[in-house]
């Protein structure tokens, strides 16, 4: 199923969650074309009802061609699509100032349901009702209460995952001349906020000091909501629609900096004047990279390296070059605490990777395009380094260059059409590889060998309400049982159509819990209520246990759980 990043909020009755879009059902066959089905509707204002102009409405399908879309309303919000093909949608629907809205939704932000249209179908009475969207303001002051222009403020959406909070858009708020930022356009949920603020910066394009000798001895430690350090101690702001909230102010500390200098070494031979990079990460939440400008450049010829003005902490000091030709990165990294004195001396040397070779066997038929596939390794190491996914060949084989030594998970992308096979095993040179993973060493070369299995298990049927009837829009999540519930990608979710139907593809044979909830906090795939042990615990009564071995069909009726909302996102 493909998703764009935001969604929409539309109701099948009047009974949902205000703020989705509602219809009376009707299915008489179109008048124009029999064979295909006709959506159409309008988008309005939450708050007042009034028409939403210029607001754009996709209909997105399953097939690569299966994208519809009706740029924007007119004055009255109206939209229409005409000769739609029969099969599963997402409509999502998109305005400036407004939250993004999809088909289904239980609340904004929440993840929307498929919209099954069948041949003829009508459905020519939907309305969309757009929440507005939340701003925060405030101001940064120094320690003697006067404005710090150009100090960064950034947003953290607030996680279930320890040390998992993602940042809110990729660029920082600056505040201007009055110490005053405004961030907007956020979405309901909860949110962290954080100030960055870099004398250097400021100081070095002033000063006529060169950049090497510039230095200082105090600056800004990062400040986190409400004006902490700690970023443990950090409190989520809690954002409904349409909230404005002001007076968020930050009060920055001061505090002694340090110097950490050092060398880079390659055991790589390397051409004279090849450039590299070395950058201190702060360790802990997701939101540490508040913490920024922590890095340098470096001539690999000599590899030394001077980070300036570095809070006291602990850190990742990281060190990288690319190789112009092969355009491969090779790459270092290791642990570094920083106290209240100048870390001086520090050497990291980078050694070559591994270069692993594999294939992919299929049992049964394969994918009619094995290029769309993606084999990705996923890192098991405490400071994971990225590695991009690598597509298959049309024969079957695939290659991960400069692999750094550490220890690994394989799996292999697979979506639409393609979602019905499953990882039967894994070896890794002669070993078979268990869901610990498989340990890459310099020096040892290996070729991983995957097995695929297009006799996955499927699962289908419908979930009702606590009054019998169809429950449209909600989670529906089929959870291994211990001990495999840390590896995600034996996870299976989805969120039922508008007639409350359900469908699983592409599970592996094993033990399962099937649940289906009517409200989940969920920021991405990996932070979901679900995803925490805490939250699950409540529940694990009402699941439904299932086994399933390869090829299995099975059809479940499930009653959803009501979650009322009782367990929020804690700080």
């Amino acid at each position: 199923m493909r998703s764009l990043s935001s969604l929409c909020l539309l109701l099948i009755c009047v009974s949902l969650f205000p703020g989705q879009c509602a219809q009376t059902p009707t299915t008489s066959p179109a008048t124009n074309n029999k064979e295909t089905a006709t959506v159409a509707g309008n988008v309005v204002r939450l708050d007042t009802g009034e028409p939403l102009k210029k607001a754009k409405v996709i209909l997105l399908g399953t097939g690569p061609e299966s994208v519809y879309v009706f740029y924007l309303t007119d004055e009255q919000g109206h939209f229409l699509f005409e000769n739609v093909p029969s099969g599963p949608y997402q409509l999502q629907v998109f305005r400036s100032g407004y939250v993004e809205t999809q088909y289904g939704q239980k609340k904004p932000g929440a993840p929307g349901a498929m919209l099954t249209l069948s041949r003829g179908q009508r459905m020519t009475d939907l309305v969309c009702k757009l929440a507005r969207t939340a701003a925060i303001s405030g101001h940064v002051f120094d320690e003697d209460g006067e404005p710090v222009s150009k100090a960064e403020v950034l947003v953290y959406r607030a996680s279930r995952q320890p040390g998992k909070e993602t940042q809110n858009g990729f660029d920082p708020v600056l505040t201007n001349d009055l110490g005053e930022f405004r961030i907007f356009d956020l979405a309901p949920g909860r949110y962290y906020l954080a100030v960055n603020y870099r004398l250097d910066d400021l100081n070095l394009m002033r000063s006529a000091v060169p950049a090497p000798k510039q230095r200082l001895t105090t600056g800004y430690l990062p400040t986190f909501y409400p004006n902490t350090s700690d970023s443990a101690k950090a409190q989520a702001l809690s954002v409904a629609p349409g909230d404005e909230i002001r007076s968020v102010d930050f009060f920055l500390r001061a505090s002694h900096l340090v110097t950490v200098s050092g060398r880079v070494i390659s055991a790589i031979p390397v051409a004279s004047g090849t450039p590299g990079y070395v950058t201190l990460a702060p360790r802990g939440s997701g939101m540490t990279n508040a913490v920024r400008g922590l890095d340098d450049n470096f001539d690999l010829k000599d590899g030394s390296f001077t980070i300036r003005d570095v809070p006291p902490g602990s850190y990742v000091l990281f060190a990288s070059w690319s190789d112009r030709e092969s355009r491969v990165s090779h790459q270092a990294s290791r642990q570094l605490e920083v106290g209240d004195s100048d870390v001086d001396g520090v050497t990291i040397t980078i050694s070559r990777g591994v270069d692993i070779t594999g294939h992919v066997n299929w049992e049964g038929a394969p994918p009619s395009d094995l290029q769309r596939l993606h084999v990705m390794l996923h890192s098991l190491n405490e400071y994971p380094d990225g590695l991009p996914s690598q597509p298959l060949k049309p024969d079957g084989t695939f290659q991960f260059k400069n692999v750094p030594e550490g220890t690994y998970r394989p799996t292999i992308s697979l979506y639409g059409p393609d979602a019905t096979s499953f990882l039967k095993s894994v070896r890794y040179g002669t070993s078979s590889v268990t869901d610990s993973g498989f340990t890459v060493q310099p020096g040892v070369d290996a070729s991983l060998e995957l097995t695929m299995s297009s006799r996955s298990a499927q699962l289908s049927g419908a979930v009702l309400d606590a009054d019998s009837l169809p429950a449209s829009g909600v989670h529906v999540v089929l959870i291994p049982d211990p001990p495999h519930r840390n590896i995600h990608e034996k996870y299976r979710s989805t969120i039922t159509d508008q007639n409350g139907k359900l469908t699983l593809n592409g599970i592996a044979p094993g033990d399962y819990k099937l649940f289906s909830w009517d409200s989940i906090e969920q920021s991405g795939w990996y932070d979901a209520d679900w995803t925490d042990p805490e939250w699950l615990k409540p529940y694990e009564t009402k699941g439904e246990s299932i086994h399933l071995d390869e090829a299995d069909k099975k059809s479940v009726n499930l009653t959803v759980i009501e979650t009322h909302n009782e367990s929020p996102i804690s700080n």
